[in-house]
């Protein structure tokens, strides 16, 4: 939980982590994980390999399809994630199993949406570091597992 901390206030301050801690994040979530290994790494790269896929899509939108749209050239080097946001989801994946580590980064994105807005009307700033929302999102769901109340509603 330590090495979480770290990674939001690193992102915070440099909107970059370096590989050794989310490496470090990623082998000690074996460790935490209920699940068997085989099937932490199968949540692990469920979730990396949709998360990578979605980066693409999301990416290859703002940068080749909004650019030419809205004329922007800044656009063309703008990505939807960072390259420290999947290993980390990747870690979740290992600790959360995929549907729960679905609900904890669609809280993120919620509370990212939030803080984003506000920025923008603030400072007029675009990039927000993704991982301490994706750090807030993981909490809420292994502590109180939200993922029930959603559940619930279908």
């Amino acid at each position: 939980m330590i090495n979480l901390v770290v990674l939001s206030l690193y992102d915070f301050k440099y909107k970059a982590v370096p590989d050794y801690l989310l490496l470090f994040a990623f082998f000690s979530s074996f460790f935490i994980t209920k699940f068997d290994i085989f099937e932490a790494l199968q949540s692990a790269f469920i979730i990396s390999g949709a998360f990578v896929i979605l980066n693409f899509l999301v990416t290859f939108y703002i940068q080749n399809i909004k650019s030419r749209f809205l004329k922007d050239e800044s656009l063309k080097t703008q990505t939807a994630l960072g390259e420290g946001d999947i290993p980390l989801i990747a870690s979740f994946g290992v600790i959360l199993g995929v549907y729960n580590t679905f609900i904890a980064i669609f809280l993120s994105a919620i509370v990212a949406m939030f803080y984003a807005i506000y920025l923008k009307n603030r400072k007029n700033e675009i990039e927000i570091p993704f991982i301490p929302f994706l750090v807030f999102g993981f909490l809420l769901e292994y502590f109180f597992n939200l993922s029930n109340i959603f559940k619930d509603f279908y």
